[in-house]
Parts: structure tokens; sequence; C-alpha cells
């Protein structure tokens, strides 16, 4: 997604450069540019609408993300975490996210691929909105997370 966003705002740079072009050398009579001006004010309106989105999907530079795990099948299980995530509760992880719950879960899982694959199924399973340690229970009287899939 945001790759296309980034080519949508490539091809609006692009269009704003022809259209200055454009304003400088079509040698308009004082009518037309009367008329011009309405549609630049619509323009540049689009633009601006444009750069409050724009930090809405890019808000900051992403991180590279490093996984401790380097196992093609848990590989694909967070791919199917990641998408769950945006699928179930329109949770878009961003790399900052990610890269907490990947060490989250290394942590928890004792850096072992087949216990980690299992707790992400779990909070699939359970409809969690993160990652959860399945094993905190034994350790003190923290309440569990809210598994009935609503914010409360």
């Amino acid at each position: 997604m945001i790759h296309h966003w980034n080519e949508i705002c490539t091809q609006i740079e692009t269009a704003e450069g022809k259209l200055q072009d454009f304003i400088e050398t079509a040698g308009l009579s004082a009518t037309q540019l009367k008329k011009l001006q309405k549609f630049i004010k619509e323009w540049n309106q689009v633009k601006k609408m444009a750069d409050a989105f724009d930090k809405f999907i890019a808000p900051v530079d992403p991180i590279k993300v490093e996984s401790p795990f380097d196992q093609d099948d848990f590989r694909y299980m967070w791919k199917m975490w990641k998408e769950y995530l945006q699928e179930q509760h329109q949770i878009l992880m961003r790399t900052r996210m990610e890269q907490a719950s990947l060490e989250f879960l290394s942590d928890i899982s004792g850096n072992d691929t087949d216990k980690a694959i299992n707790i992400i199924r779990l909070c699939m399973k359970n409809r969690w909105r993160a990652i959860y340690d399945p094993y905190q229970n034994n350790k003190s009287n923290t309440e569990k997370p809210n598994n009935d899939g609503s914010d409360f």
C-alpha cells in the first residue's frame, strides 16, 4: 500500500510540474487565466489533502526489521499474523511495532521457532490483537487478555 501511495505522490508532483510549465508557456488571455485560477485553487486543495494523508500513510521513515527467526515456516506464520491483524482488527503493523513484537516473541518463546509459531497460532485462535505470553499465568496473577474480539 505504501509503495502504491508513493507512486500517487510522484504522479502528483509530475502533474504539478507540467501544470506550471503549461501556465508559463501557454500565453493565456486574462479571461483564460481567471478560469484557470479556479482550477488551480481546486488543485492546491487536492495537494493539501494528499499532504495530510501522507502523514497518516508514512508518518515516519520505516526501520529495517530483523527477525530472530530464520526458518521458512516461521516467515510464513509471521506473514499470516500480520495479515490476520489487518483483516481481523484493521491494524497495519508498521516496522517499529513489528520489530518490538518479534523481539517479545523471541523472549517469551526462548527463541524456539516451534514455540513461537504455536504462540502466534494461539493468539490468532483467541482473536487477540497482540502477542501475549501464554506462560505468564504460571508466573503472576496478571489479568488474561480479553479474547472476546472487542476492544474493551
